[in-house]
């Protein structure tokens, strides 16, 4: 903070882990006050935007010697410092520290809160010295609270809840703003390269429109700050930002619209990012939410970015296939015989394409989870499975006592991050808690990729059910790893779903360890079900998940040898079909060629990211045709419709 007479205004925000962003949010306000704001020469507002948890310990040296100084002395002058910060689930822990801190340290300064995790203010104010809570969209009520921040102005101002003689008063709620070409650019107000040129951020979130046309009612798109009509800035103004943003070499951009595909120019825009990614070699990645709705349009535009390099996944958001949680989370999905085919003929065509669940929405149980999980582990390669947390500001929340839903803290946090739902109506405690069990041995052995294919494997049986093999896999490791992992324990579970990065790069320590305990665990499972027939088939096929695993250390090129056709068979399944007896036979030997990325404990710290750093078989375009030819689920398939 420059040494200046115009009043320090500090506005916080921070990323994911993971996920190094330009503060588009806190810019976005920024840019909107020096744009509109009557006093915004009397105003010095900076930009403070944390990449972690570690970063705000660093900054604690700068608070000290030069901001706390300055705000002191801008309110010994009369004026009304202000912080402000942009709360969501992954940030508002350490917000609401930050927030105690320096209130307490500088208990006139202004303090004012909003974005998604803070639109139940009832549970801040008062318990927390946050002095104003923005309610919905925020530049224009953060520009009227900069123009009159003395208490007797905030009657006057839509859209804010405060407390006034100990009770909650909230304004009157602001109207959204339909034409957005009316906000300026959060990059008027950001600085994307430094002096060099060199880009000061890995990636950008962007926004195209606001708005969702869906209420789901664990959701807060659509039922609460965002409102449900969808608006979009012009074609002029994306284009004129996304150039901006190749220009400064940032390399990933990721949308924060809702139902990307929903709108007509939609297309224009995935048109436009590949124009830029083939001219300038930028973005590298692309990646939004996708409409809840599967279209022609949603189609094209899907195939359109996988054909440019530009598609990381298209997830179909199912979130659940249980009749009474679909009605009571207001939602209604695609039909099977409509997605299925759908999926397999992405899958055949290699298109990353993912279903969504979600575990413990009120409606669900889990012997229909567990059902919906086969059918899906047979219908999508990927799969995302998500616990349930219960965010403040929509219907779920509300509709608590109703439903019975009974919640405990996320990683000890309470409030700050949200709440893991362990019960409700519909099932209880025990059953919620096996579900995370149970979703955690998926993401680590399938979307993790320790053993992605063996499951899909046995999935494709009739018979087979995954639930089971996935939780003995799970005990087992627990067992097994117990005193490399002394915090771990099977008495609560709870603990081994938040611990699955610990177990993820524990266990990959000692491949031939661990796939050993799997082996034998999948062996005992098929003995147990009565499906010995399989033995033989899923030893192979775990040969090769063990080859194509992702692994600690260096990058490497290792020559593999297998004892059946390794490539045809992982063709097969990448396809969702059963490998052919000729595929499996010990008549063939091959040696493959595997390439692996390495980094896991280092690049690589949590089971989600396990498919970026799997290995890939190094084999010839005569390899591929060969394939292809000989095998039936690897012919190229028929374009898509």
């Amino acid at each position: 903070m420059k040494a200046s007479s115009a009043t320090p205004v500090l506005l916080f925000s921070m990323d994911s882990d993971q996920f190094w962003a330009a503060p588009t949010t806190t810019g976005g306000l920024k840019a909107y006050y020096q744009k509109y704001g009557i006093c915004s020469d009397q105003y010095q507002i900076e930009l403070v935007h944390f990449k972690d948890e570690t970063a705000i310990t660093d900054w604690q040296t700068s608070w000290q010697e030069i901001y706390l100084p300055a705000i002191k002395e801008a309110l010994k002058n009369g004026q009304q410092a202000v912080i402000g910060f942009s709360m969501y689930t992954w940030n508002a822990a350490e917000f609401l520290d930050l927030i105690h801190q320096i209130k307490s340290e500088c208990p006139d300064v202004l303090c004012i809160a909003g974005g998604p995790h803070v639109q139940q203010a009832e549970d801040y104010l008062g318990e927390d010295p946050i002095d104003i809570i923005i309610l919905g969209e925020g530049e224009t009520t953060f520009k009227e609270i900069l123009d009159g921040p003395t208490p007797d102005n905030w009657p006057s101002i839509n859209g804010i809840a405060y407390l006034e003689n100990g009770s909650i008063k909230k304004t009157p709620e602001r109207q959204r703003r339909k034409f957005l070409d009316e906000l300026p650019s959060p990059l008027d107000a950001i600085e994307l390269s430094d002096a060099n040129g060199k880009p000061l951020y890995d990636s950008i979130s962007y926004e195209t429109s606001r708005g969702c046309p869906f209420k789901c009612a664990f959701c807060e798109w659509g039922t609460g700050a965002i409102g449900s009509k969808m608006y979009q800035f012009s074609m002029d103004r994306v284009r004129s930002d996304w150039h901006r943003i190749v220009d400064a070499g940032i390399k990933d951009i990721w949308l924060a619209d809702s139902n990307f595909g929903a709108l007509k120019e939609d297309l224009e825009k995935a048109q436009l990012i590949c124009e830029l990614k083939e001219k300038t070699g930028l973005p590298s990645s692309f990646a939004t939410s996708w409409s809840k709705k599967h279209s022609p349009r949603v189609q094209e535009i899907v195939l359109l970015l996988h054909n440019n390099g530009l598609l990381p996944h298209y997830q179909l958001a199912l979130q659940t296939l249980t009749p009474l949680a679909l009605e009571l989370s207001n939602r209604q999905n695609m039909a099977a015989n409509k997605y299925e085919p759908i999926a397999r003929q992405m899958a055949a065509e290699g298109v990353p394409i993912a279903a969504e669940l979600i575990w413990g929405l009120p409606g669900d149980n889990l012997a229909d989870f567990e059902n919906n999980l086969d059918q899906l582990l047979k219908t999508f390669p990927n799969l995302n499975i998500f616990a349930y947390t219960l965010l403040p500001g929509t219907e779920f929340y509300r509709k608590r006592e109703e439903y019975k839903i009974e919640t405990i803290p996320v990683a000890g946090y309470g409030k700050a991050k949200g709440e893991y739902v362990v019960a409700c109506h519909t099932f209880n405690r025990d059953e919620g808690i096996e579900g995370y069990f149970l979703i955690t041995a998926h993401i680590l052995f399938a979307h993790g990729h320790l053993i992605p294919l063996t499951i899909r494997y046995l999935a494709l049986h009739d018979g087979i059910t995954t639930a089971p093999l996935l939780r003995a896999l799970l005990r087992a490791v627990c067992a097994e790893y117990q005193s490399d992992m002394p915090s771990l324990t099977l008495q609560e579970r709870m603990t081994v779903y938040e611990n699955r990065a610990t177990i993820f790069t524990t266990i990959l320590k000692d491949p031939q360890r661990l796939y050993g305990l799997l082996e034998s665990e999948i062996i005992d499972y098929l003995e147990r079900s009565g499906n010995t027939s399989l033995t033989a088939a899923s030893r192979r096929v775990l040969a090769l998940d063990h080859a194509l695993s992702p692994r600690c250390g260096d990058a490497t090129e290792i020559d593999y040898e297998f004892n059946f056709d390794a490539m045809s068979s992982k063709a097969a399944l990448d396809c969702l079909s059963v490998p052919s007896v000729e595929d499996l036979s010990t008549q063939i030997s091959q040696t493959l060629c595997i390439k692996s990325p390495g980094g896991v404990g280092s690049i690589l710290k949590d089971p989600d990211g396990g498919a970026w750093l799997r290995g890939e078989i190094q084999h010839r375009q005569p390899d591929i045709q060969a394939v292809r030819i000989v095998h039936p689920n690897v012919k190229p398939a028929q374009p898509m419709q």
